[in-house]
């Protein structure tokens, strides 16, 4: 199954274009870009559901995979969404995928992050209202 028919709860696709710092000695996007990007609309999607921006520092990532399909050149535009897979009691698994406007794979991955609100401690449980707004498909 493809990463994009994984998600089932809020997304959000953004538009990116592939700057001449985000490339490699080849002319292609580096490797890191992806999980910029990631972050950059992983951000959009959690304003966009209304949770605070507090909550950033509360929810580390523990687990990122990437797969590169196509290189994106500089001056490419692309769409890249980010979406949730699924919410569990203090986890988040989301789903990502840069397409070329033509609708072509380029970059697909999924990454994990938990509720840990107290740096202290562990992990612990999603608010009600959390779990909704990440289950609500936008």
């Amino acid at each position: 199954m493809s990463v994009k028919a994984e998600i089932t709860g809020a997304s959000i696709t953004l538009l990116k274009r592939l700057e001449w710092a985000d490339t490699d000695a080849a002319g292609h996007n580096h490797f890191s870009v992806a999980i910029r990007w990631l972050e950059e609309v992983e951000h959009e999607l959690r304003r966009s559901i209304g949770l605070p921006t507090e909550l950033t520092s509360a929810i580390p990532r523990v687990h990122v995979e990437v797969d590169y399909r196509e290189r994106i050149w500089f001056n490419q535009e692309v769409n890249v969404t980010v979406g949730v897979i699924a919410v569990g009691r203090s986890s988040v698994s989301f789903g990502f995928v840069v397409e070329n406007l033509e609708g072509g794979l380029c970059i697909e991955g999924r990454h994990t992050a938990v509720h840990s609100p107290d740096p202290s401690g562990g992990s612990q449980p999603w608010p009600e209202s959390t779990v909704k707004s990440f289950l609500a498909k936008t």
